[in-house]
């Protein structure tokens, strides 16, 4: 059998899926919840890209009982996917029986097929393979924009959790570059954007008979699951060990209540800590360490924050360590280099620092350092 170069994308794909699912099965590494979820979404993303497979190579017509499977059993990698990301926001999670319901696409799909494919003769089902205009769906246009629409709709709502929870982030912790899950939402967003243009495509596949043919599909899926493998694989192995999810009473800090009466008081407390003992300059200062410090409840803490200085917590916090980190610069008698400045004022990234800095003066640290020792610092530049 010939193998054209979109072939061999999609069986590189496949394999290197099958070799990262493999590793994640390793002793070592099968104990996380959310590394069995990945496993389990590797090996779906690898089926559903087995479908195309045997589309593109012509498979499909020699061996028409394998054919749909590998779409079918695609389609429960939207649920693993929504349940991977909980995973890795929240270390109190567990796989319940409740989580059984994101395998309804899955059951209601192959019911149909079964109906409609599995149990027609070996004759009627290779003239449906002949009949389809694109890989995994049979020739009903409604099936085809259902299925999409609900994959659609899980890439969405997981989109949604993780960007909520980079949010809530912000009223917990002060250093959160090592927490953020911005990797897995910019791999969903992309993923999202090809699963809509799959969509449009079976549309129009059905509306204008000359639409793209076979090569132009498979060519697409192959170099959107190229992408989409090697992004996920670098990526959810470099996810940091020391942040393994909110636990359940930090997540508890961002449930939503009616809030009490302004506490003027505990906002006097936190003023004269931040001035008089700088907890700032603790790198990874959090919502909770403060809270003990000013011997109030975290959840008080964060809503006189919230109310009282109109910032969430890490805005509070990197605020302090803004200041600290002008007065040393501004200070002839300190010598150290900008590096250790940011390390000396609380900032543990360059990146987030850099950028925090400049937003706030509108000038670098070093264009900082040069014009407060000049005694021109009254003429820098504001954001």
């Amino acid at each position: 059998m010939y193998l054209t170069l979109t072939d061999l994308v999609l069986l590189t794909s496949i394999i290197q899926s099958l070799s990262l699912a493999i590793f994640l099965l390793l002793p070592s590494n099968v104990g996380l919840v959310s590394n069995r979820l990945l496993v389990a979404t590797l090996v779906f993303f690898a089926a559903g890209l087995g479908e195309i497979f045997l589309y593109s190579s012509g498979l499909a017509l020699e061996h028409p009982n394998f054919a749909y499977l590998g779409t079918l059993i695609g389609l429960l990698q939207a649920g693993t996917l929504y349940l991977y990301a909980q995973s890795l926001m929240y270390q109190d999670f567990r796989l319940r029986k409740e989580h059984l319901v994101h395998t309804l696409l899955f059951w209601v799909v192959g019911a149909i097929f079964l109906v409609e494919y599995y149990l027609q003769p070996t004759g009627t089902k290779v003239r449906i393979l002949l009949e389809r205009d694109h890989p995994g769906v049979l020739t009903s246009p409604l099936l085809a924009v259902a299925i999409h629409a609900v994959f659609l709709g899980y890439l969405y709502a997981t989109i949604r959790a993780i960007t909520r929870f980079g949010i809530g982030l912000r009223q917990i912790f002060s250093s959160i570059e090592n927490k953020q899950l911005a990797w897995l939402r910019m791999l969903l967003i992309g993923y999202a954007v090809a699963w809509t243009v799959s969509m449009l495509y079976c549309l129009t596949a059905h509306v204008f008979r000359n639409a793209p043919g076979t090569e132009w599909v498979a060519g697409a899926g192959a170099v959107t699951g190229f992408v989409f493998i090697n992004f996920l694989m670098v990526n959810s192995l470099r996810q940091p060990v020391i942040f393994s999810g909110l636990a359940a009473d930090q997540a508890a800090l961002l449930a939503e209540e009616t809030a009490p009466q302004f506490d003027q008081a505990l906002k006097d407390r936190l003023e004269w800590q931040m001035r008089e003992k700088k907890p700032h300059l603790y790198s990874n200062l959090t919502l909770e360490q403060l809270a003990r410090k000013v011997d109030a409840p975290p959840r008080e803490v964060s809503r006189v924050i919230n109310q009282g200085f109109g910032c969430n917590f890490f805005e509070f916090v990197s605020s302090h360590r803004l200041e600290e980190a002008k007065a040393r610069l501004a200070d002839p008698a300190n010598t150290s280099n900008i590096l250790q400045v940011m390390y000396d004022s609380g900032f543990n990234s360059k990146s987030v620092f850099n950028t925090a800095f400049k937003n706030d003066t509108g000038l670098t640290p070093s264009e900082y350092r040069h014009r407060a020792l000049h005694g021109n610092i009254g003429d820098e530049p504001q954001p």
